[in-house]
């Protein structure tokens, strides 16, 4: 076994969008930094897969106007490029067609809902950007519409818009201030070329700060405490005064001995959907690029519509079960889009079935805190990614990694 001889100020564990952050910031600080990534290649789940000349997330993926995650990359310096996603989109309801209700006198106007709904969704939407999410965090969400509105369908579509926001279907445990301040964020934002556009500009950015990277690198067992951590590879030990984890509450878990795991790493409620990933050279329908159903946990869209996804001007189309996938699961994915695209599959070049997406590791549960960055168990051991600290997604990732790397800066002052 080989035994690394520098000793290195921060090891990060996990080359994907919080590791490569938390790198950035240390890095240009004068911090040396060592990302180990146990896989072949840097993002993690932000990586953008090539089929047919045409960029595929895995699943639909989308950053928010108003997010943390645009903030962030603006302070590294990182600029996207990309396409705002418009408000505006289809329902289905009992097997009808309805336009999204996205503006005021399409609300009013909408065939889809009773006065008594337009009235409740119209003073909602009025009231929903100021309101103090703090104050209802530790409300479920499916609480806090129950008392909030009284009309069913009215409730149904927050819901819904929920469910879009949030990427999960469980209004029962998440935080109503969460699901809320999700939904605060402003239109979606689709990135050209997919999301490996921003990690290779974020992995650009490590190198030139002087970052250094070792692929296809497992973390057996981490060691010691600061300002000496031994971390065990699967072939080599490296020292380091620092250890930042971006890996998931289990893999964190089990490279400590039991008495030093911390407790609020084994309480994290991971989220799972199911994806159906497609290119087709055409749209059946061409005036349907983004549909929901109000009753179902089920999500359609194009987009191509948005960002530049294909060089052969396919579609790019991302259909969603906010669930895992049971037996039944993929057929039921390929009727929604058979209701919105009526003979679909003659045009489909390339598709890709996901039956257990991860989209996070931790839904922000309406009753439990999540854990912050540093691991107070572990001096000088820190943890970042959606499970961590603030936010939700891959905002939470973005900030946790941020913060976590202020704390090593601090500690080393």
């Amino acid at each position: 076994m080989q035994i690394e001889e520098q000793t290195w100020d921060c090891v990060i564990i996990g080359g994907g969008i919080a590791g490569l952050t938390a790198s950035i910031y240390l890095a240009q600080a004068g911090k040396s930094v060592l990302v180990l990534e146990k896989s072949k290649t840097l993002g993690g789940r932000g990586r953008t897969t090539n089929k047919m000349d045409s960029y595929l997330n895995l699943g639909p993926h989308a950053l928010y106007t108003n997010g943390k995650s645009i903030e962030i990359l603006n302070e590294l310096g990182i600029e996207i490029d990309g396409g705002i996603v418009p408000t505006k989109g289809k329902i289905l309801h009992n097997d009808k067609i309805y336009d999204l209700p996205a503006t005021a006198i399409s609300l009013l106007t909408s065939p889809l809902l009773s006065w008594k709904a337009k009235k409740e969704l119209f003073s909602f939407f009025i009231k929903y950007k100021t309101i103090d999410t703090n104050r209802i965090k530790n409300i479920p969400l499916h609480q806090w519409l129950q008392h909030k509105m009284k009309n069913e369908v009215a409730r149904q579509l927050i819901l819904m818009l929920s469910r879009l926001a949030t990427y999960s279907n469980e209004p029962e445990r998440i935080s109503a201030g969460a699901a809320l301040k999700q939904l605060q964020l402003g239109n979606a934002i689709y990135l050209h070329y997919g999301w490996q556009s921003m990690i290779n500009a974020l992995e650009k950015r490590a190198t030139e700060a002087g970052v250094h990277f070792q692929t296809s690198k497992q973390v057996k067992k981490v060691n010691g405490s600061f300002p000496q951590f031994t971390v065990h590879t699967n072939d080599e030990m490296i020292t380091a005064h620092h250890v930042l984890s971006t890996s998931t509450p289990h893999e964190i878990a089990k490279m400590f001995s039991e008495h030093e795991r911390a407790p609020e790493i084994k309480e994290c409620h991971p989220v799972y959907v199911s994806c159906i990933d497609l290119v087709l050279s055409r749209l059946p329908n061409p005036n349907i690029d983004f549909a929901l159903s109000l009753e179902d946990p089920f999500y359609f869209s194009n987009h191509s519509r948005i960002a530049k996804l294909s060089e052969r001007d396919y579609h790019v189309v991302h259909v969603m079960k906010y669930t895992i996938a049971t037996e039944d699961t993929e057929r039921e994915l390929e009727d929604f889009i058979e209701k919105v695209q009526p003979g679909w599959k003659e045009y489909v070049v390339y598709k890709r079935y996901l039956p257990r997406m991860i989209v996070s590791n931790g839904l922000v549960l309406a009753q439990s805190k999540r854990p912050s960055p540093k691991v107070d168990q572990i001096p000088g051991f820190y943890i970042a990614g959606d499970w961590v600290g603030d936010g939700m997604l891959v905002d939470a990732s973005f900030q946790s990694a941020r913060k976590a790397a202020q704390l090593i800066l601090e500690n080393t002052r």
